[in-house]
């Protein structure tokens, strides 16, 4: 695919030591032994199952490995295998046949209440959290462990890495957290506060139909029986629930040497997890990494793998692979959603970062009502105040089924072609006829052609509008999510709503376009809140988008 071919060829480009790194890396030169449903007994007493896959070695030797370990609830047993990888892949987790052969041991664990882990169900959980910690010690106790430990894996896999990072096992040395959320209720369930229904219905389902359903079923009366969108839904705010009962990323903790790797176009759940990760967590030794593709593309990648290799290397066996000299952050930077070119840098945000401020401004002065809404985007501030009224009904609702924006803002043609990466923030002064109301705003790459790509997007309940000033900046703000802050209808506030991190050049001739909606279509729909919403433009209600642009090195 496309993808893989920028891939190859600018990570070539971009990586000057790696023909003599090369030669530091560890070489297939082992066969698997592959140990099924090994018992692993944690504190509390119950055994969790794992799949061992370690090197073989002649009878005698002395040689150990480090071991790289994945826990997740999406049973090792199930053979859920990409079609062009080896016959031991399993989705989002590392392949025994490429790493086994160079030196590794591969744990794959099945949380408690999922596969042949008996016990009940809580995914995500502290419990959870500590069963990891207590297999990884379990796993550097091992006859064949060099006594280091390394976590591995995509999605909840790598979820599970942030929070048990969080407990400092005193045998974990290195994580490598690719595509996972960090905080639950923000990166994922409650975006901007809002439900995200479409997703975690679907997913719980397969989850459990999986466990129950499918030949692999076990034998556990208590498998999987939490309630868990009954307990996202009654946890609506954010509160000590998501990190005392469940299992949130505590990065002030987190110290362990790691390179976090996110995509793009991860923005439904993962990306904001990956970065946080990165700027927030309290590592002396880290690295982000930004990629595009398919969710496991990158991962299954020559590319990726050679990469994981010289961290693992590194961290797990002592090589000089040339990864530490390197900057700490890799972007590819993005030119359509599907091309992109690999660059280094210093720091996240970037420091030479230029912040802009784009305002909306209506072609017409007065209350503009309608559907959709041909509105510009300038930095300059309109010369008089004015305002956007839009339905939240049917109408409304269905066109954002559709993905079609309630409201449209553009710029003038580029002049030239202009990067944005890092943070945004959308400020808008709002009302609602109701008590409360919903912003969904996608920022778009508008070709001459009027074709769009999406590059990213913000999302935001009014009532949970609340700032934490701890942690907000003026690109990027930070919401509390703790208490509910409702409206009065006619009332006007303002709102800031976080524009998730990206990184696109809008070609000379491309736009940047700004979509806002009051539905999505995958997102809990309040029909509480249907009434005309109004954006504020102009005079001391200048609404505006701040984005960051970044100038050529």
């Amino acid at each position: 695919m496309k993808f893989g071919v920028i891939f190859i060829t600018s990570w070539l480009a971009l990586v000057g030591s790696l023909v003599s790194a090369q030669d530091e890396l560890s070489e297939p030169e082992y066969s698997v032994i592959f140990e099924k449903d090994v018992p692993i007994r944690v504190r509390d007493g119950t055994v969790l199952r794992a799949d061992v896959y370690r090197p073989d070695v002649p009878q005698g030797s002395t040689e150990k490995f480090p071991a790289l370990l994945s826990l997740s609830a999406y049973q090792k047993a199930m053979d859920r295998i990409l079609p062009h990888e080896p016959p031991f892949t399993h989705v989002e987790r590392p392949e025994p046949d490429w790493w086994v052969p160079r030196g590794y041991t591969l744990v794959f664990i099945d949380t408690r209440g999922t596969g042949t882990s008996p016990g009940q169900s809580d995914l995500w959980s502290m419990q959870e959290a500590w069963d990891y910690y207590d297999a990884i010690e379990w796993s550097a106790d091992q006859p064949w462990s060099n006594g280091k430990v390394g976590l591995v894996g995509v999605s909840y896999y790598a979820i599970t890495q942030w929070n048990v990072s969080s407990l400092q096992p005193p045998s974990l040395t290195t994580i490598v957290p690719w595509e996972g959320w960090a905080d639950m209720y923000r990166d994922s369930v409650f975006h901007g506060g809002i439900f995200n229904q479409g997703f975690y219905g679907r997913w719980w389902l397969d989850v459990r139909g999986k466990q129950l359903l499918e030949n692999t079923r076990a034998d556990n009366s208590a498998a999987l029986s939490e309630d868990l969108i009954y307990n996202f839904m009654a946890h609506h705010l954010d509160s000590p629930w998501w990190d005392e009962v469940k299992s949130r990323a505590q990065f002030d903790k987190i110290t362990v040497p790691l390179y976090s790797s996110g995509n793009w176009g991860g923005w439904n759940h993962h990306m904001r997890g990956n970065v946080d990760g990165y700027v927030r967590s309290a590592s002396i030794h880290k690295k982000l990494e930004m990629h595009i593709g398919g969710h496991t593309d990158a991962f299954y990648s020559d590319e990726g793998k050679h990469e994981m290799l010289r961290w693992y290397d590194y961290w797990l066996k002592g090589k000089d692979t040339g990864i530490m000299d390197e900057p700490p952050v890799k972007l590819c930077i993005r030119t359509s959603v599907r091309e992109c070119e690999w660059r280094f840098e210093n720091e996240w945000p970037l420091a030479r970062t230029q912040y802009r401020r784009y305002y909306l401004n209506p072609e017409t002065a007065g209350v503009v009502q309608g559907a959709v809404h041909d509105v510009t985007l300038t930095t300059t501030p309109p010369s008089r105040e004015g305002q956007l009224v839009y339905p939240t009904g049917p109408e409304a609702y269905s066109r954002g089924l559709a993905g079609q924006p309630t409201l449209t803002f553009v710029t003038e043609p580029m002049s030239e072609d202009v990067e944005i990466t890092g943070h945004g923030n959308l400020v808008m002064w709002v009302s609602s006829e109701t008590d409360d109301m919903d912003i969904f705003a996608y920022l778009r790459n508008m070709a001459p052609d009027g074709t769009v790509e999406t590059s990213t997007r913000g999302i935001l309940r009014v009532a949970l509008r609340k700032l934490n000033p701890d942690l907000s900046t003026p690109y990027r703000p930070y919401h509390s999510h703790d208490e509910e802050q409702k409206l009065t209808p006619g009332e006007i506030v303002p709102v800031q709503v976080e524009i998730w991190a990206t990184s696109m050049v809008f070609k000379a001739g491309h736009r940047i376009r700004l979509d806002v909606q009051p539905h999505d279509g995958q997102h809990y729909f309040a029909a509480y809140a249907l009434g005309n919403n109004t954006i504020y433009t102009g005079g001391d209600r200048a609404s505006y988008i701040l984005l960051p642009f970044v100038p050529a090195k």
